[in-house]
């Protein structure tokens, strides 16, 4: 007899949870990409204090949504895994770098309080985390496919 916990902790079960995520995680970026080329950036502060400023206006945050609805677009078709996974962690890189080079943005009155701001980057911090495990399960996936 097949329960709940049998299914959906079966290999089925965590293909489907993962492509789930995939999803979810596509959406959100290419929403937020698609925010920042129209010119809605609500997090402009954090990026002026990151390792690459000049994303935050201008050509420069076009460039960033473009690549954030890339990453989305990439993530939901589930194809050229190098090329995403490279983006997302160029990405992750310029997210968590806000920790560095923004501290006092980050944390507000101090550590280890976070402001609006502090907490959007762990969320990002998350996505991209979430993103890298997604990536490293349909490759593993696709590794196993071709020695079958």
């Amino acid at each position: 007899m097949k329960t709940f916990s049998t299914i959906f902790f079966s290999k089925k079960g965590e293909d489907i949870a993962i492509a789930v995520l995939r999803i979810s995680v596509a959406v959100i970026f290419i929403w937020f990409g698609f925010l920042k080329v129209f010119g809605h950036n609500p997090v402009a502060d954090l990026v002026e204090y990151s390792m690459a400023p000049s994303l935050g206006s201008g050509n420069g945050l076009l460039f960033l949504g473009m690549a954030e609805v890339v990453i989305g677009i990439l993530l939901a078709l589930n194809r050229y895994l190098l090329l995403t996974y490279s983006l997302v962690l160029a990405h992750l890189a310029g997210t968590f770098s806000t920790f560095i080079f923004g501290w006092h943005v980050v944390f507000e009155p101090a550590f280890p309080v976070l402001s609006l701001g502090g907490e959007f980057v762990v969320k990002n911090i998350t996505l991209m985390i979430s993103a890298l495990v997604i990536l490293i399960h349909e490759e593993r996936k696709q590794i196993i496919n071709k020695l079958n």
